[in-house]
């Protein structure tokens, strides 16, 4: 199953690449340096990378609602826990 990110605007729905080891290793890094900052400061960057090449720009990105921004932030950590805890098959 592949993880993904969606951002709605003006009626248009758009959608992340999906997460990856990259992504992973992004949250993973900024975990490491401050272990007790929460997801939204260790997830930031990793919503940038997944919209990175995508019809979302940086602009579009920067300018988000906080509350939206949140949610991604909160549903990729939620992914990289998944990640972490998940055996390998």
């Amino acid at each position: 199953m592949q993880h993904t990110l969606t951002y709605e605007k003006d009626g248009k729905k758009y959608t992340s690449k999906p997460f990856d080891f990259e992504t992973m290793c992004i949250i993973n890094d900024s975990h490491m340096q401050n272990e007790d900052s929460g997801y939204l400061r260790h997830c930031r960057n990793a919503v940038d990378y997944l919209f990175e090449g995508t019809d979302v720009t940086q602009d579009v990105i920067d300018k988000m609602d906080a509350g939206v921004l949140g949610k991604m932030c909160r549903t990729l950590w939620l992914f990289y826990i998944d990640a972490l805890t998940s055996k390998n098959e």
